[in-house]
């Protein structure tokens, strides 16, 4: 299976502002972004040790979360490391998907924007 990628493309005039005060806002927005990449590793992580409650589960895909930060702390990225997390997250034809990044995401997303809003204020 291939890379899974999610982005969060904001509002425009969200980021019109953003570009215009960019030297003034990019370490706020890199804090923010810091902040919100670490809750939402960390929320997956629970999300994990909830859903994957069977027999065989050994807490591997948990520990196997990442979170990094790219384009100069202006990126997050949380990502699962197994080979079969795709697996687990969107079922199979044998196996009913148990979503936990997604989930995570959404969440986030809500207080990642507020946070932003917040910031243009």
């Amino acid at each position: 299976m291939g890379k899974t990628v999610i982005r969060l493309n904001g509002a425009k005039k969200l980021q019109q502002k953003l570009l215009a005060n960019k030297r003034e806002l990019a370490p706020k927005v890199g804090k923010i972004v810091a902040k919100n990449t670490n809750e939402m590793a960390t929320v997956t992580k629970q999300n994990m040790m909830g859903t994957y409650t069977h027999g065989y589960s050994t807490g591997t895909t948990a520990r196997s979360v990442l979170a990094t930060l790219e384009n100069g702390g202006l990126t997050g990225i949380v990502s699962p490391s197994t080979e079969y997390f795709p697996y687990l997250e969107y079922g199979t034809r044998f196996m009913s998907p148990m979503p936990t990044l997604h989930p995570a995401f959404s969440q986030q997303t809500v207080k990642f924007e507020s946070d932003l809003n917040k910031l243009m204020k």
